[in-house]
């Protein structure tokens, strides 16, 4: 148990750990970009998807899961953070860290934005604080128009541009944290090299364009607010 929980506080067992939650993470995105697809098939599709989900009994224990995991990833960032520094007070009279790229670079600051972006997002879309509409379903029964909410929450310049720029940060950060991922984990070997260098800026490319390509069409017109009679 102690050689457990040494490993675990270690930089080497708190890298292993950050990789397993980022992993997880990366999955549920992958997800919920492919449920988010939806809605350009319509009103009917998503908001048929989005009710399935809320009456899902799985869907907080989900939702907790993934909250535990995103605190514990982004607690342990901050932690092998510091450690850095501290580990390295002053910066090399030759900066050593040329070959790493932008994204490397920016994990911690990029992290922030992106921990500031989901609170924002959860209060916006998921909780509906900002702006929440519902449908009659059945007799007695309602469900939230999830598709009506997203519209018009995606009509304000604002707050499209604030998604768009927050999910390229995103994509940023995901593209060091893919190939990390590989190397901590143990298969960034001379075999994969090559291949974890395509395949992992083709899944960051994809996933972005997933997510940033719902707030444009929104607001350029191509996906109407349709009003119920």
């Amino acid at each position: 148990m102690q050689k457990l929980k040494d490993f675990i506080v270690s930089p080497i067992g708190s890298k292993v750990i950050m990789a397993l939650s980022g992993a997880m993470i990366l999955l549920f995105l992958v997800g919920h970009a492919l449920g988010n697809l939806l809605i350009f098939r319509g009103q009917e599709s998503l908001n048929s998807y989005a009710y399935w989900l809320q009456n899902s009994p799985l869907l907080w224990g989900f939702r907790a899961t993934m909250l535990l995991l995103l605190m514990l990833h982004v607690m342990l960032a901050v932690r092998l953070y510091l450690q850095n520094k501290k580990a390295r007070p002053v910066a090399y009279a030759v900066n050593k860290d040329m070959q790493l790229t932008f994204s490397a670079k920016t994990m911690i600051f990029s992290g922030a934005i992106i921990f500031a972006f989901i609170i924002f997002h959860i209060a916006h879309l998921t909780l509906g604080w900002i702006s929440t509409t519902s449908l009659e379903v059945e007799a007695g029964q309602q469900m939230i128009d999830v598709y009506s909410n997203v519209v018009a929450g995606f009509k304000l310049p604002e707050i499209a541009l604030f998604y768009v720029i927050s999910l390229l940060v995103i994509g940023l950060h995901l593209h060091h944290s893919i190939k990390s991922l590989f190397q901590t984990l143990g298969f960034h070997h001379e075999n994969f090299h090559q291949m974890i260098d395509y395949l992992a800026p083709a899944v960051i490319v994809i996933l972005t364009l997933v997510f940033i390509s719902i707030p444009l069409a929104v607001l350029f017109g191509y996906l109407p607010l349709v009003v119920q009679p």
